[in-house]
């Protein structure tokens, strides 16, 4: 297993103040796929694709196991700066000690140059969804490394509407779909999960 998240939660404020923008996230990433997160705007996708680059990135301890996830290299196509949230250069957002960021880069172009000159273990990008950033998607697969992507799409039926995602479906690109819910009052939490076969993995709300 290349990446495990268990009950992942994120928010801010304090006390009273506190909003939750994810609540209890679980999935398992294995070595050499592609991940896309998907959801409609406000659902939590881009902060949840943020935390995991920074995970990632710095590595992780199982307080249980004892186990030891030493962290790899991350580049990240941050075409609009939300993910690094960049000023002159230096990510405002913390995306972990060993990432690589391509600030105000075009995401088609972004990821085939970190491909080409960084070569990271974990290929990172928000919001995918033009013709050029599915033809990149394709090269990333091809390349052999892990991409965490997120999409707008609020369902599956939705994402297959789509011609370029209809495309990346039907060949099996995306081996992990996880949808965040389009519900007002369950943003932040996994609606469904699907594998490349796009049979359901989880359904319902953890």
């Amino acid at each position: 297993m290349f990446l495990e998240i268990h009950d992942l939660r994120k928010g801010f404020g304090e006390g009273e103040n506190r909003t939750e923008v994810l609540k209890g996230i679980s999935f398992e990433v294995e070595r050499g796929e592609i991940c896309v997160l998907l959801g409609p705007s406000g659902s939590g996708k881009t902060t949840l694709l943020r935390d995991l680059i920074r995970q990632v990135s710095d590595g992780s301890c199982d307080h249980v196991t004892g186990e030891v996830f030493s962290g790899v290299t991350v580049g990240v196509a941050d075409e609009r700066s939300e993910l690094g949230a960049c000023y002159q250069g230096i990510p405002q957002n913390d995306l972990g000690m060993r990432t690589d960021v391509l600030d105000g880069c075009p995401k088609s172009e972004g990821m085939l140059m970190l491909i080409r000159s960084m070569a990271p273990a974990v290929v990172a990008v928000d919001e995918i969804g033009g013709k050029e950033d599915i033809q990149a998607v394709e090269y990333v697969q091809n390349c052999g490394c892990v991409l965490a992507a997120t999409a707008h799409g609020a369902s599956l039926e939705e994402v297959r509407e789509r011609p370029g995602f209809r495309e990346l479906l039907e060949e099996k690109t995306f081996k992990r779909l996880v949808f965040l819910s389009s519900r007002r009052e369950k943003r932040g939490v996994v609606e469904n999960i699907y594998d490349g076969e796009l049979r359901p993995i989880h359904r319902g709300f953890i």
